[in-house]
């Protein structure tokens, strides 16, 4: 057999199912220091207990912490309330991971009519293994104990409980633990049990709650805290809150004391992880470069680009990195992989660095946490270098940009793992020195409907760092094919002049993108539109702004200027206009200035907070919907112009006109520039606009319904699709995929992966790009 079949065939078997005990599960009684709650199953059952047709009547948890493991005993009773929970309560679910926890099954009983039955057997019980982050590039061995319940019925009553024995030899006989004192269902009664040695000092903090002190006693040698809670309601978490606010009711447990226990635990998971004779030949070749900052770029580039992303995270790896010379052998690594790696590189070239904790998520709410590891996400490096300290994140790929021109990170805080770090240290946001997307159009359109269209678009720090990105997943082709689709939104009949032109300059991190595309028939429709796109996804707004509690989150810093010249053969009736909105967080500068055949419209957006009171969000609302209705500008077409469809005579006939209609302008123009009082041209300019009749609305085609975030969490591609098919255009219309586009996927900063997918309109056929956080339950 050759060697890739017999791959093949261990990674097919690698999938099936295995039996309990072949996998270690196995049937056991209860631990004998667990203290089983009384269960009050006679309690009336209200409609708006039972969601997915299930009434929890109890959800108990109890730890057992010693230096060996650390047991935790969970039990579950819920009764059965309609035929739809018969499907979701007919099946026993229980996830582990197979490389340090051991699941011991207890039992699956049913109760009818006052008979207790044991309805899990031993070999009912599969264990499969469900990898649920390999589509973000992460393997840990996941495995999940699944067993389906015969005769399940309206009306019983399920009791199901398990142990899982977790090693904890990984954070050094210290512990940790989140307990959370909310559910998404509503739950009759609530325990949680923590059992620890009486000299084990712990910490506790509530986040999302006030109501979060335990009972404390002493219990055969142990300490035991103890959060009961009756009738526990469901939270309902407002969507756009910002990322460093913990609003889930929880407790945070920790037995480290400060954030130097934590870097000293951080540096002791990388002693004896050695380099290799590769490693140091490979720092030894950018020595002959003439600078420190031209090693230290040298050395971050080969890291993000040429180590791809990939996480074994199985055992001790969960938090330990793997050496440095066997992440170079291989050429992948997780997020503390590389970082380790690149840290490990710079210090032969003379250049300080180490690694550095942070939360990709969560960011600087990692300074209103207790000390603990689980306090973070992400690896990253801090560097000194030609006397400045480099923040670098190693994952990121296509980065560039010279000092003080890359992108800064956006983590807040950082934990770095060096000998002396007693407490967080800031990272920078600095924001831009200018717009970091600029995009200058200029559309020139003739009387007969032909004409060009040129964009120009310079990105800038992030945007060229994720434009970068974005062009190297494309060929030529499909670069032509999808930014023709973008720009066809506004004008249907449009044939691209050849292949974009991309300008990378990578020291000053600024990339250029040039359109050119013919136009026909411009005129078809009775005129045209201009729009802003650029900004729209700026203008989100959560599902729900009235009675909200926190507050709202603003992407911050943000700059963006969009600017349209507009060139015709005859006059045009565009009214000037300037108006500047300005909101609690944000700012919209957005101006036309007409001249003699055409006009200039610019859009310029800055972000000024990161966020948004909830005593402010209403002026935030008006501001925001007032800057939506600013991106963009329709016009009709000139007096007497008409379509490509129209007979030559009609043609020439409404360029006759047209040139009547300019000759006669020039001239009121002459005479108001010689000499007309400036009272009377007062009296014109108030006249006329008294009299013109409102602008037509712009033409967006965008989604009607914002999301709350440019970025939307869904658990598969299928919700995705759920989601895409909910939203609608501008138009009325509904959304769908395109069947033949690519499914656009980067890597962030904590590894996850990104999903764009391309959607158009069914009615106006206007595409747009939506972006997928797939976080499987």
């Amino acid at each position: 057999m050759s060697l890739p079949r017999f791959l093949l065939l261990l990674s097919v078997l690698a999938t099936l199912p295995a039996r309990a005990g072949e996998a270690g599960v196995t049937l056991t009684e209860p631990p004998s220091w667990v203290e089983p709650t009384r269960v009050d199953t006679g309690r009336p059952l209200r409609e708006q207990d039972a969601v997915s047709g299930l009434h929890v009547l109890l959800s108990e948890e109890q730890v057992r912490v010693s230096p060996e493991m650390t047991e935790r005993f969970v039990r579950q009773v819920r009764r059965v309330a309609s035929s739809r929970g018969v499907e979701t309560g007919s099946k026993l679910e229980v996830k582990f991971s197979n490389t340090h926890d051991r699941l011991r099954l207890h039992g699956v009983w049913r109760t009818r009519d006052g008979v207790r039955t044991q309805l899990l057997r031993a070999e009912d019980v599969k264990v499969i293994q469900q990898e649920e982050r390999l589509d973000m590039n992460i393997y840990s061995d996941e495995r999940t104990a699944l067993a389906f319940l015969q005769d399940v019925r309206a009306g019983d009553l399920l009791e199901e409980s398990w142990t899982v024995e977790e090693d904890p030899l990984i954070f050094r006989g210290h512990y940790l633990d989140s307990i959370s004192l909310a559910a998404q269902v509503p739950v009759v009664h609530y325990v949680h049990r923590l059992l620890a040695p009486a000299d084990l000092k712990l910490h506790f903090k509530a986040h999302g709650t006030t109501a979060a002190e335990p009972t404390v006693r002493e219990v055969g040698g142990l300490r035991e805290y103890r959060w009961e809670r009756e009738d526990m309601p469901t939270f309902t978490g407002e969507d756009g809150v910002p990322a460093d606010l913990a609003v889930w009711p929880h407790v945070q447990v920790s037995s480290f004391q400060s954030w130097a226990d934590v870097a000293s635990w951080g540096l002791a998971l990388q002693d004896g992880l050695e380099g290799s004779p590769e490693l140091t030949a490979l720092a030894e070749s950018w020595r002959a470069l003439p600078t420190e900052e031209a090693r230290f770029l040298a050395a971050v580039r080969f890291v993000q680009d040429e180590v791809r992303y990939l996480g074994i995270e199985l055992g001790p790896n969960t938090h330990q990195p793997h050496a440095p010379g066997q992440v170079l052998a291989q050429r992948f690594g997780d997020c503390k992989d590389k970082a380790l790696l690149l840290a490990t590189l710079l210090r032969p070239l003379g250049i300080t660095a180490h690694m550095a904790l942070v939360n990709s998520r969560s960011q600087g709410g990692v300074s209103a946490q207790l000390p603990s590891p689980y306090a973070f996400n992400h690896a990253i490096v801090r560097a000194q270098v030609a006397g400045r300290t480099e923040w670098v994140d190693a994952t990121m790929t296509h980065q560039r940009g010279r000092l003080g021109a890359r992108s800064p990170l956006p983590y807040a805080r950082a934990l770095v793992l060096a000998p002396g770090t007693t407490a967080l240290e800031a990272i920078p946001l600095p924001p831009p020195a200018g717009p970091e997307l600029d995009a200058h159009s200029v559309l020139s359109v003739k009387d007969d409907g032909t004409g060009t269209l040129a964009i120009t678009t310079r990105y800038t720090r992030t945007e060229a760092d994720g434009a970068r990105s974005w062009l190297a997943s494309m060929s030529a082709e499909q670069l032509t094919t999808r930014t023709l689709d973008l720009r066809r939104a506004l004008f249907p009949k449009l044939t691209a002049e050849g292949t974009p032109r991309v300008q990378d300059d990578t020291d000053a991190n600024t990339i250029t993108l040039e359109e050119h595309y013919k136009l026909e028939d411009a005129w078809a429709n009775g005129g045209l539109s201009v729009a802003a796109t650029q900004v729209s996804r700026e203008l989100a707004l959560p599902r729900r702004t009235e009675g909200r509690v926190h507050p709202v989150e603003v992407d911050h810093p943000v700059h963006l200027r969009v600017r349209w010249e507009v060139h015709v053969g005859s006059l045009l009736n565009v009214a000037p206009s300037e108006k500047t909105v300005e909101g609690p967080a944000s700012r919209l500068e957005m101006s036309v200035v007409p001249r003699f055949g055409g006009f200039t419209y610019q859009v310029e957006y800055r972000s000024l907070a990161d966020r948004v009171a909830p005593d402010a969000l209403a002026r935030h609302v008006e501001a925001v919907k007032e800057m939506g209705s600013r991106l963009g500008i329709s016009f009709a077409a000139p007096m007497g112009i008409v379509s490509a469809s129209s007979s030559p005579k009609d043609m020439q006939l409404s360029r006759t006109t047209s040139l009547a209609i300019s000759g006669v302008f020039l001239v009121v123009v002459g005479a108001l520039v010689l000499g007309i009082p400036r009272r009377f041209r007062q009296f014109l300019r108030e006249r006329k606009a008294r009299r013109a009749s409102p602008p037509p609305p712009p033409v967006r085609h965008l989604r009607e319904r914002e999301q709350g975030t440019a970025v939307m969490i869904v658990e598969s591609l299928d919700q995705a699709d759920q989601r895409i098919r909910s939203e609608r255009c501008s138009c009325g219309g509904s959304f769908e995929r395109v069947p033949d586009a690519l499914q656009l996927r980067h890597t962030g900063s904590d590894g996850r992966a990104i999903t764009v997918l391309r959607v158009r309109c069914t009615s106006c056929r206007a595409p747009q790009f939506l972006s997928f956080d797939v976080r499987p339950n």
